[in-house]
């Protein structure tokens, strides 16, 4: 344990990890604390047979691969096989029933925004929620993000959604996009509430509303209209381009024929 207590300290004060990384790595040790008894491999049946999905246990994997490298220990765990699965998605009507959708009351109001927003952008939910007016370029629809890692990058946005942000910013008084009613940076939870309580008023059924699943629409949505794969990596903000690629899981054969279909060489007009 004292040893561990040493690697997350290196991780945040020298490589300067979110905080919600040092949550997953300490995860990660709980459940090696739980279902361990000192053998990786006895940990990993452990896990499975306690119901925890092979998804779940690479992320534990993963954490424990970089704790036993720093510590010098001779263990490295392959990662378990996973089930491809198309990632859910919201369906077009789905999307503009909330693009329709007319909230009440400030805190709807704030989270059909972020809804808004997400759809437009793709971002992850905390990398919105931290967004102050100075990152918004409106002039030139960009937005600064800081994301994994401290990593900045600038992302897209439409004219929608520009003018969404426009209408909100009349009536903002402080610097946070999405501030309370006291110009603090509200909780994810509080948001999550409300953006629960949003998905429940504009009727959507079928699917889990979630910031993420906000985020796999973009991602399908964008490589359905033809949109190019790097591209969408950079503004994602994933690492690698296998990151990205896993939403074109989502894509059917429908999704495909028409992208080809417009951008064969034979469907072009002189």
């Amino acid at each position: 344990m004292d040893q561990f207590t040493e690697f997350l300290k290196e991780r945040r004060y020298l490589l300067n990890v979110s905080p919600a990384t040092i949550v997953y790595y300490e995860c990660a040790f709980k459940a090696w604390q739980k279902h361990g008894n000192g053998d990786p491999k006895t940990w990993i049946v452990n896990m499975r047979q306690a119901g925890i999905s092979p998804v779940s246990c690479n992320t534990y994997i993963c954490a424990l691969n970089a704790f036993w490298k720093w510590a010098g220990e001779p263990h490295h765990l392959r990662y378990l096989k996973e089930e491809e699965k198309a990632l859910a998605t919201l369906s077009a009507d789905q999307v503009q029933r909330i693009v329709r959708f007319r909230p009440k009351g400030c805190n709807l109001s704030r989270a059909h925004l972020l809804a808004l927003l997400l759809l437009d952008t793709g971002l992850r939910f905390a990398e919105a929620l931290n967004l102050r007016w100075e990152d918004i370029d409106l002039e030139s629809l960009l937005v600064k993000v800081v994301g994994k890692g401290g990593k900045h990058r600038v992302v897209p946005i439409s004219f929608e959604g520009r003018k969404a942000l426009f209408k909100w910013k009349q009536q903002s008084k402080f610097d946070h996009v999405f501030a309370t009613r006291n110009g603090t940076l509200p909780t994810q939870r509080n948001v999550g509430r409300d953006f629960a309580l949003l998905g429940e008023r504009a009727g959507i059924q079928g699917v889990r509303f979630s910031p993420h699943t906000f985020r796999h629409t973009f991602a399908v949505s964008y490589l359905r209209a033809g949109g190019n794969v790097l591209y969408l990596q950079r503004i994602l903000g994933h690492s690698t381009l296998e990151m990205t690629s896993r939403y074109t899981r989502s894509l059917g054969t429908e999704d495909l024929q028409a992208v080809h279909d417009r951008l064969s060489l034979l469907s072009r007009r002189c």
